[in-house]
């Protein structure tokens, strides 16, 4: 009795070892697997940062380092910072994003008539416009990152609230 009482102790260790080392649930991603890997040199790239000329909801145009996350939490954190020589001592600034647009532009300072790029993303701290000037790939990189990030944002939320 008690050596059947072991082994069935050993079966059910071994079915609930095997349930612990299945892959965990992967939440579909529409689109193709270029997408991804090219998505994975986005994030590196937001996260990396670069110099940006923004205009504020409260009408504000300043030129700030910023760089965008997706935390492990599946919030959406922009850092804000002043553009100085020594990173060190610089103050940053962050607001959660929730949303984003865009809005393009005609500019015709240079003689001849070029689109340019706003980002319009909505935070937790009012709107905030990142002026991607004329650069198309550096719009596309920044706005095609940060709208896959909020698409795996709200997709790990609804799947939390299911589970």
């Amino acid at each position: 009795m008690t050596a059947l009482r072991g082994a069935a102790t050993l079966k059910a260790r071994s079915e609930c070892k095997n349930k612990f080392n299945r892959p965990a649930p992967v939440l579909p991603i529409e689109g193709s697997y270029d997408f991804d890997i090219e998505f994975d040199k986005c994030r590196s790239k937001l996260a990396k940062g670069a110099e940006i000329d923004i205009k504020t909801s409260d009408g504000k145009s300043l030129t700030r380092l910023i760089s965008i996350i997706l935390t492990n939490k599946g919030t959406i954190i922009m850092k804000l910072r002043k553009p100085n020589m020594f990173g060190a001592f610089s103050k940053q600034k962050e607001c959660i994003i929730m949303d984003l647009h865009s809005e393009f532009y005609k500019d015709s300072e240079a003689g001849k008539s070029e689109t340019c790029y706003f980002i319009v993303l909505t935070t937790n701290k009012g709107m905030i416009k990142l002026d991607m000037m004329n650069n198309y790939e550096f719009y596309k990189t920044w706005s095609m990152g940060i709208n896959h990030m909020l698409m795996l944002s709200t997709a790990s939320t609804r799947y939390e609230l299911q589970t």
